[in-house]
């Protein structure tokens, strides 16, 4: 029996001496007094003035990089690829059916050959936001905001699912689920529309060169400030009435610094990528075809259509923001997916105009102020279904969904229009 016990002793005795060797393998200690270079680097990334200075930069240089890296390409493929195919699609059907070849040229190219001009975006994008999450940037950025959502009833937490948003607000509003108080993760939730997801900065960075050419990026830059400004406000507004008193703790374990793995950033960006575009494409698809099919009937004329009767039916509040019924369409279309504004604007605006670039037709056509205005709305609407779905499906009522929907469907038409009325008053027509 004694041999027996002293058995099991050995055993146990060496295990912990393996688990000692793994974890002496696995861990480095710093000598005594030895300054790391995490800790080095945390001298600036976690200070409060230059932390938040070095924040604000690593962000800019995201906008930066996704609209001087992606623009040229973007604007190849426009043009050198879905232009000229959409071009061959109709000499070559000449003498088929007007129908067919406009559902082909019009309804199917029009819409998901769009979708193509996104991945140069996309992949900007998703890598700049692999690579601060594989540095273990994030987690500092949380701690460097911790004294600013400290304002919104937040704590630094909060920032880490309101940073996904700006790539999809679905795992955003998931996201929240790691912030512990029940009041911060409702109001977390309630803003995290108000972040501009990928497919909004899509829109955004398709339709700023249109319109303001070289000065798109400044442009672009003022509408997603407008949108962070609106988020600290209403989480200010919902922090002081709504769940007043309410404070928020932060503790968070901060990791060290270590080189990106070039393997794990691609795989992020084709993973997230090709993700997006699987859904988008089969969304946008089938949306073109309903679009194309509504424009084109009864009788072939845009105009006179079932889609021209819908939007003119709106009249009322395209006034009220200066649309028209092809943009009011192409706005309540994004309610499905952010890019299908994209894809409806292609159908409503391209079709019949073969040869002539999407980009340059919308030039022509809508004047800056309704732009303005549009790009505004786009923004601020009301979050796309996926969203509202996952939204009710962590707050566990529909009665916050859809005060979630209202809050920002009030915001987008009051926003929207009165940039609408300032961009007037100032002569900002053409």
């Amino acid at each position: 029996m004694a041999a027996h016990e002293d058995a099991v002793l050995d055993i146990a005795a060496g295990r912990y001496a393996w688990i000692e060797r793994m974890v002496r393998a696995a861990m480095k200690q710093p000598r005594l007094g030895q300054i790391s270079l995490t800790d080095r680097l945390d001298r600036y990334a976690l200070h409060p003035v230059w932390g938040l200075l070095l924040l604000l930069a690593v962000f800019a240089l995201i906008f930066v990089l996704t609209f001087k890296l992606a623009a040229p390409v973007q604007a190849w493929l426009e043009t050198g690829l879905i232009e000229p195919f959409s071009d061959w699609i109709h000499s070559s059907l000449s003498d088929a059916p007007t129908w067919l070849a406009s559902l082909l040229a019009d309804g199917v190219l029009g819409g998901a050959g769009t979708v193509m001009t996104f991945v140069p975006i996309l992949a900007v994008f998703f890598a700049a936001l692999a690579l601060l999450e594989d540095t273990g940037y994030f987690a500092r950025a949380a701690y460097v905001m911790d004294r600013y959502m400290h304002h919104l009833g937040l704590h630094g937490k909060s920032f880490l699912p309101l940073s996904l948003g700006f790539g999809c607000n679905v795992p955003a509003v998931m996201g929240a689920r790691v912030i512990d108080s029940p009041s911060g993760r409702l109001i977390t939730i309630l803003l995290v529309p108000f972040v501009p997801c990928s497919a909004r900065l899509l829109v955004l960075a398709f339709l700023t060169p249109i319109f303001f050419g070289e000065a798109a990026l400044s442009v672009a830059v003022a509408f997603v400030s407008v949108n962070l400004v609106l988020l600290t406000v209403t989480g200010i507004v919902l922090s002081h009435t709504l769940f007043r008193g309410q404070q928020a703790f932060f503790i968070m374990e901060m990791p060290l610094y270590h080189v990106p793995n070039g393997h794990t950033i691609a795989r992020f960006v084709w993973d997230n990528a090709w993700a997006f575009l699987r859904k988008a494409g089969s969304l946008i698809l089938i949306l073109s075809i309903l679009l194309w099919a509504l424009g084109y009937f009864p009788g072939a004329d845009l105009e006179t259509s079932y889609l021209a009767r819908l939007g003119h039916s709106l009249a009322p509040v395209g006034e009220l923001l200066g649309l028209d019924w092809r943009l009011l369409v192409a706005l309540l279309a994004s309610f499905i997916a952010k890019e299908n504004a994209i894809a409806a604007l292609g159908i409503l605006y391209g079709a019949g105009v073969p040869g002539d670039g999407l980009a340059a037709t919308l030039a022509a056509s809508i004047p800056t102020a309704s732009a303005l205005s549009f790009i505004a709305a786009t923004l601020l609407f009301i979050p796309c279904v996926a969203t509202c779905v996952v939204m009710r499906k962590e707050l566990g009522d529909w009665r916050w969904m859809l005060f979630a929907v209202t809050l920002h469907l009030v915001i987008a038409v009051a926003i929207a229009s009165l940039i609408y009325r300032v961009s007037s008053l100032l002569g900002i027509e053409s």
